[in-house]
């Protein structure tokens, strides 16, 4: 073979090799969750994304043999990231509900959670719009805990942050009164810790059943356009229900709550 066959034998089997890395990449399904709401997704010492929801989602793949990258994104660029193509699935803790709905798919409902509010311990509170006037509430921004505290506590002092982390420093640093979140996430990434000490759940307990902004439940947020992955991801579920994998994931982070 002369030097000008070599050339195009090497060029061709690069360009095989770029293709055969372009087609394992776009086979390669990118999952986004906001990893600053321990315990569901956190980033630990090495750098990886860990959590409930992370090994929910690597379970589910696996059980529907999909190929998953699960990446660390910033809350307020998900639900845009999602619906412009850029991730093909969303899994951070998010609640379906009727505006959600109206621009994303679901997958079927895999938790639903209950919702409290933290607060200095032996502080008393009374949950009205006039009994929370003038208080100083901190949420997630985009979060039902946002939208429930902004219908429901209009004259209070909202403060609204982009990270799920942001609010406990406002609490620990006295500049917040109260936190609303998760009441597992409060329990196990905040009033388990150190920096939870002197702190307490208080009020009521609240859940879907209480008001709209608590949504029907906790779900895996797909693209509308994708039905063949929301299919997978459902079968995926159902088989982690069937095989005991999701109540043994249940108990390794929450035990018996």
């Amino acid at each position: 073979m002369n030097m000008l066959g070599r050339l195009f034998g090497i060029a061709a089997l690069v360009a095989c090799s770029l293709s055969a890395q372009q087609a394992a990449a776009q086979n390669t399904l990118t999952i986004a969750t906001d990893a600053t709401f321990p315990p569901f997704e956190s980033i630990d010492s090495s750098g990886k994304v860990v959590g409930y929801d992370v090994e929910l989602m690597e379970a589910v793949c696996e059980a529907a043999k999909l190929k998953c990258n699960i990446i660390n994104a910033a809350w307020e660029g998900m639900i845009p990231g999602l619906v412009s193509g850029k991730y093909d699935a969303l899994i951070s803790q998010l609640t379906v509900t009727e505006a959600r709905r109206k621009i994303l798919a679901f997958s079927d409902v895999y938790d639903r959670p209950v919702f409290r509010f933290v607060a200095k311990e032996g502080k008393d509170y009374t949950f009205t719009r006039e009994g929370l006037k003038g208080k100083t509430i901190a949420v997630q921004t985009g979060t039902p805990m946002d939208a429930y505290v902004t219908k429901t506590f209009p004259d209070a002092d909202i403060k609204r942050y982009t990270s799920g982390s942001a609010p406990y420093l406002e609490l620990t640093s006295g500049r917040a009164e109260l936190h609303m979140s998760y009441e597992a996430q409060i329990k196990h990434a905040f009033l388990g810790g150190p920096d939870g000490k002197g702190f307490a759940l208080v009020g009521p307990r609240y859940t879907g059943k209480d008001a709209p902004e608590f949504g029907e439940g906790v779900a895996i947020a797909i693209n509308k356009r994708n039905t063949a992955l929301l299919k997978s991801v459902n079968e995926g579920l159902a088989t982690l229900r069937q095989n005991g994998k999701l109540d043994a994931l249940n108990a390794k982070y929450f035990g018996a709550n």
